[in-house]
């Protein structure tokens, strides 16, 4: 994927539309999938905790090299949500949130949420269809410093 249009298309998260917004749903959540594992052990593990799906990304050694990850962290449900989050379409009883940046490409890339991991180990984590998507995206995006979160 190439061209600084298709690129700006992807971080610019969607309009959504009246219901969308009074609802607190978008159009990108279907574009989210959810394992059946996660399904099925994300509500135990959440504690009533929310659930927030970030990123972060740097330019390296002052060269055109980036690198960048996605990450899910739990937060207690007293800690506001910073506005550059949106609800994000998750199992029945988990409150999650998406970083706005991310939608349009986390649903062009085949975002995939599963668990991995064994015992205390195990852990939600996003799987993308098209890593390549990614790589351009942390390319172009502004940098998130890892400590900022």
């Amino acid at each position: 994927m190439s061209g600084a249009r298709t690129i700006r298309a992807m971080t610019t998260a969607p309009l959504l539309s009246r219901t969308e917004v009074a609802t607190g749903w978008s159009r990108a959540d279907a574009g989210i999938i959810w394992s059946k594992e996660t399904r099925r052990e994300l509500l135990a593990r959440s504690k009533g905790r929310r659930l927030l799906l970030d990123y972060f990304a740097s330019r390296c050694c002052g060269r055109n090299v980036s690198v960048g990850d996605l990450h899910l962290r739990w937060t207690g449900s007293e800690v506001p949500i910073a506005e550059e989050f949106q609800p994000l379409r998750a199992p029945t009883g988990i409150e999650a949130y998406v970083q706005r940046d991310l939608v349009s490409v986390l649903e062009a890339a085949g975002a995939r949420i599963v668990m991995r991991g064994w015992g205390w180990f195990r852990r939600p984590v996003v799987e993308l269809s098209d890593a390549v998507l990614w790589l351009d995206f942390i390319g172009t995006c502004r940098t998130r410093s890892v400590l900022r979160h």
